[in-house]
């Protein structure tokens, strides 16, 4: 039997060594904060790893646990909505910029369970303050502005506004 090529051996230490450059730079990428998969993946492309090295990298911190993109995405639920005040239509965007696919997304934001209404009351009840030195009805449509720019559907504005301010004088 004759012993196997030694390139064969040099192109296995190198994917190898390839393989924990990839891990070690997912991990000191991870070790910050949680991540989707496309931006671990993106963080390797950038860093050029061989297409095979990134897809071997991503399995195995798959398999670590590591990277879950519903685990992901309920963590940023969880700490932008009520951290943020944001509504969920913007966690939606954001996640969806993060390069988490829209039906995981909104499984997340649906299954964390956030009260928009509550969340959006309270958004409104400390936004009051920065439009307190205007007319009412300019209150009540730069508190609207404010809180659909945050990601809250119409109704849960309108309602969070009606809670904040004064009912007189702005509808």
């Amino acid at each position: 039997m004759t012993p196997p090529e030694p390139s064969l051996f040099a192109s296995l230490d190198e994917e190898a060594v390839s393989l924990q450059e990839a891990m070690e730079q997912s991990g000191r990428l991870l070790a910050r904060r949680a991540r989707s998969e496309r931006e671990v993946r993106d963080a390797l492309d950038r860093s050029s790893f061989d297409a095979a090295i990134v897809e071997m990298t991503l399995a195995r911190l798959a398999d670590l646990g590591l990277v879950d993109d519903l685990a992901f995405a309920r963590q940023w639920v969880e700490e932008r909505g009520p951290g943020k005040g944001l509504g969920p239509r913007r966690l939606l965007a954001e996640l969806r910029s993060k390069g988490v696919d829209r039906e995981t997304a909104r499984q997340a934001v649906e299954g964390v369970g956030l009260d928009d209404e509550a969340r959006a009351k309270e958004v409104a009840a400390g936004l009051v303050r920065k439009v307190a030195g205007r007319p009412l009805g300019q209150q009540a449509l730069r508190l609207q502005q404010m809180l659909l720019a945050r990601g809250f559907d119409l109704d849960t504005t309108l309602a969070a506004v009606r809670t904040a301010l004064p009912p007189e004088g702005w509808d």
